[in-house]
């Protein structure tokens, strides 16, 4: 007799060994401290011997985890909704200020695509007036001389027979377009101005109506209609987001020399000159036209809007280039007056 064996026995079988305790359950462990508190909370609501609740209630401990818990989730919240409505409020001022320059654009193409010249090439000196036709036989060009800029533009455009009180005024359209010097509000983060584009009809009889005529056409009678009034541009001048990218640009195309100007800039009284004539083969043929102002085959338009409200620059641009109908729908038309 003795002790338990703790050897193999006779069949060659290891006996049973000493006596070990089993390891501690991990997972139960490693439970999270909420999910404890949570148990212990559902323990102490269990029903009494009489089946009523207990009036035990939480502990401040898990109160605090309940509010951490709530706190996460309304930061995570509130961030998503922040975001989404920052995007959804750009997106609205991006789609506002698109509807803005669009109808802009479509305007301005159809005006510059109708330019014409006012009157005919005066070939005598009662027929000289500036700022028409100032020189004698220079043509009087669609752009008015000395008013052709970057940030602005004045020219005559074939618009058909404006009226005005029920009165017909035939002509050519006066077409201004131009920035206004450049503003900036009190809670406003950045300096802005504003694009006009106006129309106004000639004075009552006061156009040409054939070659020899020495009338002129002159607008001091109608008043100008807006045609477009465009805010929160920022481009052109000093003190705006982008004061070196211009409104106006203008490409010239000679149509006796063929030379092609990009970014043409001579459009004073004293570059609108007569044209060159040479004799050729006993013909005299004019190779020049000396008249910048008179030979702009596109005109280069960009425009730069500040969405509304913005505190960033954010900002939309519309920028083409119009060409007029032909080389030859600029010409003085008598039935244009």
């Amino acid at each position: 007799m003795g002790g338990p064996r703790i050897g193999p026995d006779r069949s060659g079988r290891p006996g049973p060994g000493p006596s070990r305790s089993c390891p501690p359950d991990v997972g139960s462990a490693r439970r999270s401290f909420a999910h404890q508190a949570w148990r212990g909370a559902k323990g102490r609501r269990e029903l009494s011997v009489d089946g009523s609740l207990g009036d035990q209630g939480f502990t401040l401990v898990e109160l605090l985890v309940a509010f951490a818990v709530l706190l996460v989730l309304f930061t995570v919240v509130s961030t998503a909704i922040t975001a989404y409505m920052s995007v959804s409020n750009n997106v609205i001022a991006s789609y506002n200020t698109n509807d803005q320059i669009l109808p802009t654009s479509i305007v301005i193409q159809r005006l510059i695509r109708s330019e014409v010249e006012p009157a005919p090439t005066p070939t005598a000196s009662n027929q000289v007036s500036a700022p028409q036709c100032p020189v004698l036989n220079a043509p009087c060009p669609p752009f008015v001389l000395g008013s052709v800029g970057t940030t602005s533009t004045t020219f005559y455009a074939n618009v058909g027979i404006l009226t005005v009180s029920g009165v017909a005024r035939p002509g050519p359209a006066k077409i201004v377009m131009s920035e206004s010097t450049p503003t900036k509000c009190g809670t406003c983060a950045f300096y802005t101005s504003q694009f006009t584009v106006t129309e106004q009809a000639p004075d009552l009889n006061s156009c040409p109506f054939s070659t020899a005529s020495t009338l002129h056409c002159t607008y001091t009678t109608a008043i100008a209609s807006m045609l477009v009034n465009l805010s929160n541009v920022v481009n052109g001048q000093a003190n705006l987001l982008n004061p070196s990218t211009p409104i106006f640009t203008y490409n010239t195309l000679d149509p006796y020399s063929a030379t092609y100007v990009p970014g043409n800039t001579n459009f004073g009284t004293s570059q609108c000159q007569p044209p060159t004539v040479t004799v050729i083969n006993s013909i005299p043929t004019t190779t020049a036209s000396n008249c910048p102002a008179d030979n702009i085959q596109s005109v280069g338009v960009d425009l730069q809007v500040l969405q509304a409200g913005s505190q960033h620059e954010n900002y939309q641009e519309n920028s083409f280039v119009v060409y007029r109908l032909s080389s030859a729908s600029s010409l003085y038309r008598q039935n244009l007056g």
